[in-house]
Order: C-alpha cells, then structure tokens, then sequence
C-alpha cells in the first residue's frame, strides 16, 4: 500500500521537508514537497495526494488555515492531514483537531512514530475509499434500476396499447356479424372474416415475437433444422403477403436468382422472419410503392433480402434498427420506424444468428430500405462482413 501512496509534505523550513522527505522516500512512499500554504493547496488541487503532512507555523498562510481550507471543500474533506506542532503546544494540537485534522505531530519528528501514524490514517482512507467505491457503484445500480423500472412501465402500457388494437379489430368484427346476423350478404361477410383473420395474425405475430425473443435470450428456443428449398419460402412470402399489398396499393414480387443451392434451416423460424422484414416494408411504402422479395446463392451460403422504394430509415436510427424496443421515437410508447413492439426486427435478427447467419440493413430516407441475410449452407458457415447484393438499393 506505502508504495502506491503520494504524500505531500508542507514546511516552510526546507531541513526539515527534506528529513520527512528522506524517510518517507526510505520506506517506499512517492513524496512531493510545498514551502508554503499557497502551493500546498494548489499541489493538492493538481496532484491529488493521498495523505498531507502540514507544518502547524508557516508565514503568509498558516497550516490551520490550510487544513480549514482542505475541509470546507467538497473534493478535499477527507484528504487526511497530520499536523506538526511545537514541542507541548497543547493549544495548537487541540485547535489542529477542532479544525478537523486526521492526527498530530510534535517536533522534532520521531520517525517511528511518522511512520505509523501514516499508515495508519492511510488504512483509514483505503477503507473510506473502498466503502466510497461501493457507494458510488451502488448510486450507479440504483439509477440504471430507476431506468429500466421507468422504461418497463412504458414499455408494458406500449405492448398493452398494440396488442389492444388487433384485439379490438377481432372484437368489433365478431360484433357487427352479430349485428348483421346471417342476413349479411356473403361478399360483406368475407371481407369482415378477412379482417378478422388480419387482426388475429397481427396478435398472434406480436404475441410470438414477444415470448420467442424472451425464449432466445435465456437460450431456450433452438431451431429446428431440415433441408429445404429456399425458394419455397420466398414463394410462399410473397402469396400470404399478396393481399396486404393489394389493398396497400402496393406492387409485391418475387425474385429467384437460380440455382439455389438447399439449406438446413428451420423452417417455421424463416417464415416469421421474412413476415416480419416484408410486414415492415410494407408499412413504410406508399400506395404506388413497389417491393421485392428475393434469394439467391451466396459464397457462404444462401442470401434473402427484401427490397423497398419506401420512406426509408432515418440515418440516426439505422444503425440500432434490430436492437431490442427501438421503434425509432425518443418515447418508447409512440410509434417509430417499425412501429409496434419494437420486437419484430430484434427477432429477426435474433433468428437469423441462431442459425449462424448475419443481418443487415441499408437505406437512404426518402428512397427506400434494403433488409439482407446470409444463412450458412449445409457445411459451411456465415462470417465476416457480406457484401449486400449487386444490385442493392436504388438510393
């Protein structure tokens, strides 16, 4: 401990700052010197000591103006200082402690005695500082537990509030046909049925991406691999999503750049994925919009991507888009770039690494977005920095 201590020692007479220097510097301790008490503050202020030895009588500024000086600042009130008093100065050892110092000495200077008195109070202050450590790392715990408690609150009224909107679509609709009773003309009847379904897939999607991210993240939720033709998922994609784009207006369709080498995937896991990638385009591209889903072979493996002319992402939030809860807006319970949960693209993403992939995304705000994944072929292995396909965006 002495030889990882700096002590300053504070006299005006120059012998004896060089006897204390001496045996300090004799027992391991880094040693620094002032002559006055304008210089010791300012040694103090710049070389933060970890103990001052202060002469008691010194010209211009005397030690007990020093030590009150030390104690009525925040950053020096429990710097530990030791006095030097004269020989049976009875007064001035008392005022030394009234003014708050650590301890006293009397000259001429005992060594043995210097020397214990300085570990002494040097133990002390190792244990204040480690108790003050502590304090610190616990103030820092508690803050970060005041955040998070702050961010699950909104986070949870924001799950409740979208989870609420799909679940009052079904609950609406299971009413009007109640309303309407069997009467109800049968094109009426399919479109408040395929509404209904819209709204139950959007719930159970939501409710999905919600327990699978929990169930990733305690490493519960494995996939499930069998070899498959990657195509089919690209296919069957774009059909399920069909719908949706018609009545957003929007042009959907599929590219298969053959051949396509097969993958050991789960198959389940893809699908969700490239749901997920495509219901987030689809939200963010205007009617007359056009979107591309793909595939195609890869040197690692097999490539999917999806492709948007729409809004784009907003070039601050692009780099945390698959991080968990962004949704782009600075409170958690308004809507951002993904809108929602904030959970769609964090699954995705959560997904594709699970299979041993890597996700990216590109865009440029106002000309549109490009989401792309590498999955391992059966063998090999997905690493490193891909580059994005050859005719990535058109920003």
């Amino acid at each position: 401990m002495s030889r990882n201590s700096t002590i300053l020692v504070v006299d005006d007479d120059a012998r004896n700052a060089r006897l204390m220097e001496s045996i300090l510097k004799a027992s391991g301790y880094s040693v620094m010197s002032a002559y006055d008490g304008d210089e010791a503050l300012d040694k103090i202020a710049r070389e933060h000591p970890d103990a001052v030895l202060l002469d008691v009588m010194m010209p211009r500024m005397s030690g007990f103006e020093v030590c009150r000086r030390l104690r009525d600042q925040y950053e020096t009130r429990l710097l530990p200082v030791i006095m030097i008093t004269a020989l049976n100065a009875l007064e001035e050892k008392v005022q030394a402690l009234e003014l708050g110092a650590d301890d006293f000495l009397t000259k001429p200077v005992n060594r043995v005695e210097l020397l214990a008195k300085l570990r002494s109070i040097l133990r002390v202050k190792a244990l204040h500082d480690e108790v003050e450590g502590t304090r610190r790392q616990l103030e820092v715990k508690n803050r970060e537990l005041v955040r998070m408690e702050e961010l699950r609150e909104k986070l949870v009224q924001m799950v409740v509030h979208d989870l609420k909107n799909p679940l009052s679509g079904i609950v609406g609709n299971l009413q009007l046909l109640e309303i309407q009773g069997p009467g109800l003309p049968a094109q009426a009847f399919r479109q408040i049925l395929s509404r209904t379904q819209e709204s139950a897939r959007q719930l159970t999607s939501m409710i999905l991406n919600i327990l699978d991210v929990a169930r990733m993240e305690e490493e519960k939720l494995t996939p499930q691999l069998e070899r498959l033709r990657p195509e089919t998922l690209v296919e069957d994609c774009v059909r399920q999503g069909k719908g949706l784009a018609e009545k957003a207006g929007v042009e959907l369709s599929a590219r298969l750049d053959v051949p396509i080498p097969p993958l050991d995937a789960d198959p389940g896991l893809l699908r969700r994925v490239l749901a997920n990638l495509l219901t987030n385009a689809l939200k963010h591209t205007p009617a007359g919009g056009r979107i591309e889903v793909g595939v195609g072979a890869h040197a690692l493996g097999v490539r999917f991507w999806i492709r948007d002319d729409g809004e784009g992402i907003p070039a601050g939030l692009l780099p945390r888009v698959f991080d968990k809860f962004v949704t782009g807006a600075s409170d958690p319970a308004q809507q951002g770039f993904e809108g929602g949960t904030g959970l769609g693209l964090t699954f995705c993403k959560m997904a594709v690494e699970a299979h041993g992939g890597t996700i990216h995304a590109e865009s440029e705000e106002g000309r549109g977005s490009l989401f792309w994944f590498v999955l391992p072929g059966p063998g090999s292995e997905a690493r490193g920095e891909e580059a994005a396909p050859s005719d990535s965006l058109t920003c």
